[in-house]
């Protein structure tokens, strides 16, 4: 069954008045153990997104504060992009054997 709504956006038409913002689930515990890499320059990215620019800016810092870049990948409706990222990680690390450690970055020139 193709999935057309995230659990976020569940969880936001669930309860209308909270701030729901989709971060921290992209990767496996591996990664948020230890978001280090010092081998490289650059910082490993945590996308999230949200409707509420208050609520994304905490949590944006909250991302920062644990050792990611966040990037910022625009509204609620993104969240589903999100989930299917992470079961991309899944399938590439818990079904086909590559490394846990596996994060995405953000490039910029």
């Amino acid at each position: 069954m193709k999935s057309e709504r995230s659990g976020s956006e569940v969880v936001q038409s669930l309860v209308p008045k909270a701030k729901v913002v989709k971060a921290f689930t992209i990767y496996g515990y591996e990664n948020l153990e230890d978001p280090s890499y010092p081998a490289c320059a650059v910082k490993p990215t945590m996308l999230f997104c949200g409707d509420d620019s208050t609520a994304k800016s905490q949590v944006a810092s909250l991302i920062t504060d644990v050792g990611f870049e966040p990037v910022d990948v625009g509204g609620l409706v993104q969240a589903l992009h999100l989930e299917h990222m992470t079961l991309l990680w899944v399938r590439m690390v818990r079904a086909h054997g590559a490394s846990p450690n596996l994060v995405w970055a953000a490039l910029r020139r």
